[in-house]
């Protein structure tokens, strides 16, 4: 019948029709992040037996898939992951990049070498007072070096932590917008079955989310029926289901003075799974990198602290002291080496003595030689150092509230200290010349401060409790720990050179490895994101040619539908 063909046209204009709209919603769409290509699939309505014969009924869209490679959007999610970890390292790595310096001649090796110069010069010279000036100005240039360098780095620590808790804000919003969109998603395919009548853009806008989400966290995505999402950490800790989402937040535990990562409500830190995303890399950044910075460089300054004091401590000048107060304090009735002792170098004293040298108005040694002090490691108290000292005649000792020890000549007397072998002047910082024990508190001992003539270049002859005027053998100690191997903190043993050699080539393999994973990362996001456009990408060209394809269908449906209005026409003329 004619009325059948008229049909026929109809369901074509109107198929034609929506997939011109789906053509049409692609193009809008070009340039919108995130977005799949879209496709109608026609298929024809079910055939109507007429006289024996299977006759068609006409065209109807049976679906509007979206155009999509799982394999790829998952590599992409793997991909954002390992950019955005590479990248923030990569860019932390680069914030302190001043701190190193030159590689070849960094400011801390270029110091370190002006400290030693000016010992050397020192000993050339040591009733010089000028030189003693200049050891002083470049031990205060070194102490300004290692003192910047810790501050920068640990203010990038405290600052990459600081990000952290943005980064995990921002995790959280994206978090809760994935699960709204799965209600969504779910609520506009009720009913449905399978890939037909998806809700394309919600699960468009969700995929972007979660790819979104992957380049703060590393996570892995498991997909149900019904439009249901789940995603997990790479540890399996759960993060959003359907319409649930569980935030991140900051625990109680952690690294150093860093709070570790969890997932609200719970204890168990996810920090181990944190391998991917701007967030791990800020924890590798923080907690590997700078951290292991900031531990060679107090290494470095533990180490030249402790071996100069050893010499210095058991140095003299002409100049002999009227009173020295000990920079570190004590706990005064425990062991001096005892564990619980916040003296930092107070696991370096051993069993030994050292020498106290008391000298009358006129200079003479009373007597000469000296007294021995004995100490006994896990034995001795500074309240026994103190007895022991009152004990010698023309000084006196005392153990202040703070537990440190004053030692104060006689009126008219002098003193000076030699010949220690249990460290415990280094320890304690007794006629130091350096002050703290890491990179970020070594100072120069007040003394020295106060006047460089307190510098200590020769020792005591400690048969004789005499000194001569140009004795630089303490000068030439200290001048021989430049290419000492020396280790007072546990670390490898190593010369103060190498161990600055070793920090700024470790700074150098850390910025180029980043750079080459950032490099390769970045290659490889170029590929996949090629590959997605070639999948999912919309092509102008293409839906222009599309386009013309429905409009021509269109128009032939129209002319259909005309030649049937002709045909009904001529019948009913006919008729009349």
């Amino acid at each position: 019948m004619i009325s059948d063909s008229l049909n026929i046209a109809a369901s074509s204009l109107k198929t034609q029709q929506r997939a011109l709209d789906v053509v049409s919603h692609n193009i809008a769409n070009v340039n919108t992040p995130g977005y799949s290509r879209q496709s109608a699939d026609l298929a024809t309505l079910s055939s109507e037996k007429i006289a024996g014969l299977n006759l068609g009924r006409g065209v109807d869209i049976v679906n509007v898939r979206r155009l999509v490679d799982p394999i790829i959007n998952q590599a992409i999610l793997n991909n954002g992951s390992q950019l955005s970890y590479w990248d923030t390292t990569q860019k932390g790595l680069q914030a302190v990049e001043n701190v190193f310096g030159s590689l070849q001649s960094t400011g801390l090796a270029a110091a370190l070498d002006g400290f030693f110069t000016s010992w050397k010069q020192l000993a050339n010279n040591p009733q010089d007072n000028g030189q003693k000036v200049n050891v002083r100005a470049k031990s205060s240039a070194l102490i300004d070096n290692l003192n910047n360098m810790s501050q920068q780095i640990r203010s990038e620590q405290t600052n990459t932590d600081a990000n952290i808790n943005q980064s995990i804000t921002r995790a959280n919003q994206i978090l809760d917008n994935i699960a709204s969109l799965t209600t969504q998603i779910q609520r506009s395919e009720a009913g449905n079955k399978g890939i037909v009548g998806q809700a394309n853009d919600l699960r468009d806008q969700r995929d972007q989310a979660v790819r979104d989400l992957a380049k703060i966290i590393p996570v892995q995505e498991v997909q149900t029926s019904g439009g249901s999402l789940m995603l997990q950490t790479l540890n399996g800790d759960l993060l959003v289901q359907d319409n649930t989402a569980r935030h991140l937040a900051r625990g109680s535990g952690g690294t150093g003075n860093f709070a570790n990562i969890v997932i609200q409500g719970s204890n168990t830190t996810i920090d181990n799974a944190l391998q991917g995303g701007v967030i791990g890399g800020m924890i590798n950044l923080r907690d590997n990198k700078l951290s292991s910075y900031i531990q060679q460089m107090d290494s470095i300054a533990a180490n030249l602290v402790f071996s100069v004091n050893q010499v210095h401590a058991s140095g003299a000048s002409t100049k002999h002291a009227t009173a020295l107060t000990a920079g570190q304090s004590s706990n005064a009735a425990l062991a001096l080496n005892d564990a619980t002792q916040t003296a930092p170098f107070a696991a370096q004293i051993k069993s030994g003595s050292f020498k106290l040298h008391v000298y009358d108005n006129t200079g003479t040694p009373t007597p000469a030689g000296g007294a021995t002090i004995s100490v006994t490691a896990g034995v001795t108290t500074m309240n026994d150092i103190a007895t022991a000292i009152n004990a010698i005649t023309g000084v006196s000792a005392s153990v202040n509230a703070s537990g440190q020890l004053n030692i104060t000549a006689a009126t008219g007397n002098t003193f000076s200290l030699s010949s220690d072998s249990s460290n415990m002047l280094a320890a304690y910082e007794i006629n130091s010349f350096f002050q703290g024990n890491n990179a970020g508190s070594i100072a120069l001992a007040s003394a020295i401060q106060s006047d460089a003539g307190a510098i200590n270049t020769g020792q005591v002859d400690p048969a004789t409790s005499t000194i001569n005027l140009g004795d630089n053998s303490a000068a030439l100690a200290i001048l021989g720990l430049q290419n000492a191997a020396l280790s007072v903190d546990g670390t490898t043993t190593a010369s103060l050179h190498d161990r600055t050699t070793s920090i700024s080539t470790q700074y150098g393999t850390d910025t180029a490895a980043s750079v080459q994973q950032k490099d390769y990362r970045s290659v490889e996001s170029d590929s996949l994101k090629n590959q997605r456009q070639a999948v999912s990408g919309v092509n102008v060209d293409e839906e222009l040619v599309s386009m013309i394809k429905f409009q021509r269908a269109y128009e032939s449906s129209a002319k259909v539908i005309t030649t049937t209005n002709q045909m009904l026409d001529s019948l009913m003329g006919l008729i009349r």
